[in-house]
């Protein structure tokens, strides 16, 4: 899949662009959570501390597994291995606002 994606990159600028585009939108998309999440949790107290702690070691867990998926599937010959470092890290901070959000909503309508 990961070589489909990059012949298709290679074909035209314009499916470059797209390429781009899709990942910018994640990488937006997912800070813009991660950080209103962020905020929400509040002030820095024993409760928010092990929150924040949770959300940051989810996102290094599926960052060391987007890591390895990214290490068995590209190959030498990939073009724009750039980009797919960067959709992966993108995928990673997107996982790690959706888990924020689950955190925040389980921890904070218990009180």
């Amino acid at each position: 899949m990961i070589k489909l994606l990059d012949n298709w990159m290679i074909e035209s600028t314009m499916n470059f662009n797209i390429v781009v585009g899709i990942t910018m939108a994640i990488y937006s998309i997912a800070l813009i959570i991660f950080l209103f999440v962020w905020n929400k949790i509040g002030e820095r107290d024993e409760r928010t501390i092990v929150l924040h702690l949770k959300i940051v070691s989810f996102m290094f867990f599926s960052q060391i597994f987007m890591n390895t998926l990214f290490i068995t599937w590209v190959d030498q010959e990939i073009v724009y291995f750039r980009q797919f470092i960067l959709l992966f890290q993108g995928l990673v901070i997107l996982a790690g606002s959706i888990n924020g959000v689950r955190l925040y909503k389980k921890e904070f309508k218990a009180l």
